[in-house]
């Protein structure tokens, strides 16, 4: 199945759009991530680009509701999007599946062995990369032994195991990046930007590995202080999989 960025923008909208809403309490925007609270539950995202922009009050998105901030995910690559899939995960990510497990965990226990690239420069990568038959990082802005994002199309169809930055969701690339893997690639969608969606597996998705807000307090502290997602205290990690019915549509 071909899909393309708008389609799986459209679905995650009216998912979430068909869930939980709730009036926007208060946001916060850090030089890396952004964050979303409402009455009884909160969300966050990563800053794309990071550092683009400066913090300043929350005037521009007072009195509106998760589902007003929704449609906002369309403006690809803005903090407009960043601020939307925040708002998004404020909605989705309230029921946190399972313990709390991280995603680099799933990965060598997948991809032992096995052909693995990761979409997105995660600071585990070091750490992982000896445990597998071949490893690719993949990143728009390479950094140490990373590729240029432009070797995509040579190293994705034959890979067991793709692991994708949710970033991919903010600037217009993760559907380009599923129709280059295999059917039989296993495809992790990861990091704190995102969303616990049914939709995302009907797109090809295996597993979701993202973060649910336990205390946003100290969420949004550190937000503020501009740490990075690893340094943030209040979050669990989770990762759902899809169920059978979902993998077969």
């Amino acid at each position: 199945m071909h899909i393309t960025q708008e389609h799986i923008l459209n679905a995650l909208i009216e998912e979430a759009e068909k869930n939980f809403d709730a009036p926007v309490l208060d946001q916060v925007i850090g030089a890396q991530m952004v964050g979303i609270k409402t009455g009884n539950s909160a969300g966050i995202c990563s800053l794309v680009p990071a550092g683009a922009h400066p913090f300043f009050p929350d005037r521009q998105f007072r009195q509106k509701s998760l589902h007003d901030l929704a449609r906002g995910l369309l403006r690809q690559g803005t903090l407009e999007a960043s601020l939307a899939l925040a708002g998004i995960n404020a909605s989705l990510n309230r029921e946190i599946p399972g313990p709390e497990i991280k995603a680099q965990e799933l990965i060598m226990e997948l991809g032992r062995g096995r052909n693995v690239a990761v979409i997105g420069h995660f600071p585990f990568v070091s750490k992982i990369r000896n445990h597998f038959k071949n490893f690719w990082v993949l990143e728009k802005r390479p950094k140490s032994f990373d590729l240029p994002e432009e070797q995509m199309p040579g190293i994705l169809p034959r890979v067991d195991l793709a692991a994708i930055t949710a970033t991919t969701l903010l600037n217009g690339t993760l559907a380009g990046i599923l129709n280059m893997c295999s059917r039989q690639c296993i495809k992790i969608i990861m990091g704190p930007s995102t969303p616990l969606a049914s939709c995302l597996f009907k797109m090809g998705a295996n597993y979701l590995a993202g973060a649910g807000i336990i205390d946003h307090e100290k969420v949004f502290a550190g937000i503020r202080k501009n740490l990075c997602f690893r340094q943030l205290e209040g979050v669990h990690n989770f990762i759902a999989n899809a169920q059978p019915a979902e993998k077969e549509r």
